[in-house]
């Protein structure tokens, strides 16, 4: 049940006294005075607000008796039980006048601050929710699928995560992410970059996740999983598919992982060690990345020597040279297919698990 606190009932006190001319006191179920207009009543014992709990009806007082003062005390209900009593100071004759609305007000504005409590802890539920939905990797338990249906969320829709990631220390703007978002469908933040999406899987999906990318790609990489039922398996693909494109410095700002699978299972080979060393040795021989950003361009432009040349803005006789060295130290022409898929491995694993 909702307690009647000393912040609640001053809040209170103080609406009260911004209309009528007279003292307010809020008192507890215990008949305590815990607000008041004068702050030296509060913690006092109000002796017609215990006889107003007792008796469950308006007790006047017309004489001073200890700590009660003439005036009228009000029961406060809430959900029909006694939660306090609220009482006005003055001639019985002429502040009786304001009890009933002053009653009806104050038992408003406690039903107002239950709806706010209900509601903020249905929030707090609902992203408690979210936040293991996120995580958990495992068949969901029938326990954890009442919770979530108890706030409206439907673990059987099919969904798709989406991950939104800041390329800087910039956070993303949640609230905008919401305006994207239908029923059924939820944002959480899992930590200061990332923001999860759960997207319904329907024929608009990869139109939406296009919007999306279209007004965040500026400041954001976004990451899409495959479909699965186990949702966490989906945010950690898209989370994947991000680390991925980051640490192989693709230009990219949307990633499927569909479409990087490949390249996430070369990241996984056996053999890293001799692949690499492949990469260490470019960097060492080559004294400093030089070579290895060549190496990343080539495969970049498909080959094309001359698109090479421009983004890395050399001459077309210093990339032969770079070409040769990249050769002459790792023993793989990158002109050779079978070659150029050793050396796109090595730079794979490299760069991903480096």
């Amino acid at each position: 049940m909702l307690r009647l606190t000393e912040q609640l009932a001053q809040n209170i006190v103080n609406k009260m006294m911004d209309v009528i001319p007279y003292n307010v006191n809020i008192m507890n179920s215990q008949g305590i005075i815990i607000g008041s207009g004068d702050a030296r009543r509060i913690g006092k014992i109000h002796e017609g607000a215990v006889k107003a709990i007792a008796l469950k009806k308006l007790i006047s007082i017309h004489e001073d008796r200890g700590d009660a003062k003439p005036g009228v005390n009000m029961p406060i209900y809430f959900k029909n039980e006694i939660m306090g009593v609220i009482g006005i100071s003055g001639d019985p004759d002429i502040v009786s006048q304001f009890a009933a609305i002053v009653n009806v007000t104050a038992e408003l504005l406690i039903n107002q601050e239950y709806i706010f409590i209900e509601e903020r802890s249905k929030e707090q539920l609902k992203e408690e929710i979210l936040y293991q939905w996120v995580f958990l990797n495992e068949a969901y338990e029938e326990s954890f699928i009442k919770r979530a249906a108890s706030i409206g969320i439907d673990l059987t829709v099919p969904r798709r995560a989406v991950v939104v990631s800041s390329k800087n220390s910039k956070k993303i703007n949640i609230d905008r992410l919401k305006s994207y978002i239908n029923d059924n469908e939820y944002v959480i933040r899992i930590n200061p970059q990332d923001v999860v999406l759960f997207l319904k899987e329907d024929k608009r999906l990869n139109y939406r996740i296009k919007e999306i990318h279209k007004s965040f790609f500026e400041n954001a990489i976004i990451g899409v999983g495959t479909e699965q039922k186990i949702m966490a398996k989906c945010v950690q693909e898209a989370l994947r598919g991000i680390d991925i494109i980051k640490k192989l410095n693709v230009p990219m700002d949307l990633v499927e992982y569909s479409n990087i699978i490949s390249i996430d299972a070369l990241s996984n080979i056996s053999y890293k060690e001799k692949y690499f060393n492949i990469i260490k040795n470019l960097q060492e021989e080559g004294k400093g990345p030089e070579l290895v950003k060549t190496l990343l361009s080539f495969i970049k432009h498909n080959g094309e020597m001359n698109s090479v040349a421009n983004d890395l803005h050399i001459h077309r006789n210093s990339l032969n040279y770079r070409m040769q060295k990249i050769q002459d130290i790792t023993g793989k022409n990158p002109k050779n297919f079978m070659d150029l898929l050793e050396l796109f491995t090595a730079l794979v694993v490299f760069n991903v698990n480096n």
